[in-house]
């Protein structure tokens, strides 16, 4: 087993380097949600949190790997987040799953930087719900709260196991026969006092020999009959201890007699794995010699691949600025041609000049009927005028002075 272990461990250690990176690379989140879940554990997540959720309990990989639910994966991240930050006393509500993607992450991004977690990555990271940069997250926000372990409390075993019985099993009679005596003598020395130093007046069973008077016979003919009532019946438990050194003696008895023929089948085993592995270097030899310009030309265009893949992803990032602005002009431009519709409309309208016309139709019509009246009224007063003019010429073709005349004569009459 120790050649099996050499050669896997030299296998290994000949793989190419960047594929053990990538490896190294792709075991970090899943070692980081192990210590995650372990610490969500600590603090009692399963009775605090998901009571109030329709959660189900975490895996060992549920942060770490993609789920067959993008949606409640990314709402149950922001879930754990939002109960974190609950615990270091900041209150940030988790979006619900009918808020817009974008603007939940684009907000849990902007609370983690208040908070102070790691944020150098974009935001679209997280509304994947799963990666390296998901348990990052989480296990930031875990370091920064604090556990408290408490004293544990034992209680008292009210119950007791009854110990097994096997009525297969045969006891010997000296046995029983000690065992009995021996519990009468620590019972009768128990309720006597114990020890020479008792009261005086208490017997115990060594202080006298007890004369037998029953027949031996009828003695022994009695004990045939009572011997099978006073067989203890145990019962064989496989969790017993004594049991468990029998299996683990036969156990070891079976692993000696067959390690020998193991060994040996394991060396084989590793000798023909070294020289499979000896060929395999020599092909592998051979055909980085022959492949090596393919295998430059490879790492050449990889490494423009990538370029053009970081290159790709800025401007991404660009074009959805970008969009995001056309979609404000967007609203804007659709909002100042309402208003120009709007405006139009009432230009275009006739109603107001039709009102206009009407209203200076009636100020004429008014304006005819006032005329009249006013006519009416001025041919009246020029008529009381005449009238006036009438009366005041007839008073003045009076002569004057009547009214001393009329005195005179009514003197003279007198």
């Amino acid at each position: 087993m120790a050649m099996v272990a050499n050669a896997a461990s030299t296998l290994q250690r000949k793989g190419q380097e960047g594929e053990v990176r990538n490896a190294d690379a792709e075991a970090v989140p899943f070692l980081a949600m192990e210590d995650i879940l372990e610490r969500l554990k600590m603090h009692n997540y399963e009775q605090l949190m998901l009571t109030s959720h329709s959660f189900k309990p975490l895996t060992h990989t549920y942060f770490a790997i993609h789920s067959g639910n993008p949606t409640e994966q990314f709402h149950y991240f922001m879930a754990v987040c939002a109960w974190l930050m609950s615990l270091q006393n900041t209150n940030w509500r988790a979006p619900s799953q009918m808020e817009d993607p974008n603007s939940a992450v684009n907000s849990l991004f902007s609370q983690l930087q208040q908070v102070g977690a790691p944020t150098n990555y974009p935001p679209q990271k997280l509304k994947l719900g799963y990666g390296q940069h998901c348990c990052d997250v989480l296990k930031h926000l875990l370091d920064q709260v604090p556990l408290e372990f408490k004293r544990a409390t034992y209680t008292e075993e009210l119950e007791y196991e009854e110990a097994a019985v096997d009525e297969d099993a045969q006891v010997d009679e000296d046995e029983l026969a000690d065992e009995v005596g021996a519990a009468d003598v620590e019972e009768d020395e128990y309720f006597g006092g114990g020890g020479e130093g008792g009261p005086a007046g208490e017997n115990k069973l060594t202080d006298s020999i007890l004369d037998a008077t029953v027949d031996a016979a009828a003695w022994q003919i009695e004990l045939e009959r009572v011997t099978p009532q006073l067989k203890m019946q145990i019962l064989s438990d496989p969790k017993e201890w004594r049991n468990r050194l029998v299996n683990t003696k036969s156990h070891q008895q079976t692993v000696a007699s067959l390690s020998p023929e193991t060994y040996g089948m394991l060396d084989r085993l590793s000798e023909d794995m070294e020289r499979t592995l000896q060929a395999v270097r020599k092909a592998e030899q051979k055909l980085n010699q022959q492949c090596k310009d393919q295998v430059d030309e490879f790492t050449t265009k990889q490494d423009k691949l990538q370029e053009i893949q970081d290159e790709y992803n800025t401007k991404s990032q660009t074009l959805n600025e970008l969009t995001n602005q056309l979609s404000q002009v967007s609203d804007e431009l659709a909002g100042v041609k309402g208003r120009m519709d709007e405006r139009g409309a009432n230009m275009t309208d006739t109603s107001p000049l039709i009102k206009i016309k009407s209203a200076l139709q009636r100020i004429k019509e008014e304006r005819k009927a006032m005329d009249i009246r006013i006519g009416v009224v001025t041919h009246t007063l020029v008529a009381k005028k005449l009238k006036a003019d009438q009366h005041t010429k007839r008073e003045a073709a009076l002569p004057k002075n009547t009214h001393v005349q009329k005195e005179m004569e009514y003197d003279e009459l007198e």
